[in-house]
């Protein structure tokens, strides 16, 4: 540990000095990740839903077909599983957020 804390002191690397990354509007990792990890709970909410929706459809369509409603049936129990998933793993990044007093959820998308 040591030995790379004083490798790094001696080696300066300052990324928003490079051209490439002047205009970037994430000088940091952590607000980059942060917008990751809200973007994919947005889109895992709403492909959630929209299996829902999907599977009820189907369900209501079946027409007293078994293997049609055994298939909505089974869309509907696999959404609401994902839902469960989508629930869980925000809290656990609430937890993480109250342990580390970190920001992890906070919004950091550039607007113009």
């Amino acid at each position: 540990m040591l030995i790379a804390q004083s490798v790094s002191q001696k080696i300066p690397v300052d990324i928003t000095a490079q051209a490439a990354v002047a205009d970037w509007p994430f000088k940091n990792v952590g607000p980059f990740v942060g917008n990751i990890v809200i973007a994919g709970m947005v889109l895992a909410g709403l492909s959630t839903f929209l299996m829902l929706v999907y599977g009820g459809v189907q369900y209501i369509t079946s027409g007293g077909d078994k293997a049609q409603t055994e298939s909505a049936r089974n869309k509907i129990t696999y959404a609401l599983i994902g839902l469960v998933i989508v629930i869980g793993s925000y809290g656990i990044i609430k937890l993480i957020e109250a342990f580390f007093g970190l920001n992890i959820l906070q919004s950091r998308f550039p607007t113009p």
